[in-house]
């Protein structure tokens, strides 16, 4: 009986960490920025791929990512790639990526190869099926 309430417990605790935006970023994702270059991610959940395209740079194909927890309810999504890791973090509010063509609900910060990015992230969501609407 001790078991079950510890379990249940620990369940509880970690149903509560995962927030409804939270859950938003296990879908696909576009994520642009202009800081310090032009730089952009895609990730695309049935492909089972995260494309990373940073200027200057050729496109690199990386693993999906795996989210985990960071500080100030910041959302942490790191994707393998064969030249390292590509460590997003994201925090939920409203992003400008200095093109003002899009709205963004997310700001993120990442770290590749010793630098730091910075850019925005959206959720993308399911085309309509042709001939709906």
């Amino acid at each position: 009986m001790l078991k079950l309430a510890c379990a249940s417990a620990a369940l509880i605790a970690l149903l509560a960490a995962c927030s409804p935006a939270d859950a938003e970023l296990d879908g696909d994702l576009e994520i642009n920025g202009m800081e310090p270059a032009f730089w952009g991610v895609k990730i695309v959940r049935a492909q089972k791929i995260t494309t990373i395209a940073v200027l200057g740079e050729r496109d690199i194909a990386g693993e999906l990512p795996v989210k985990s927890k960071g500080e100030k309810d910041a959302t942490i999504l790191t994707s393998k790639t064969p030249e390292g890791d590509f460590v997003m973090t994201l925090r939920q509010g409203p992003c400008e990526d200095g093109l003002g063509e899009r709205e963004y609900n997310w700001s993120v910060v990442a770290n590749w190869k010793g630098e730091k990015l910075s850019g925005c992230a959206a959720v993308v969501k399911p085309a309509a099926p042709a001939g709906a609407g």
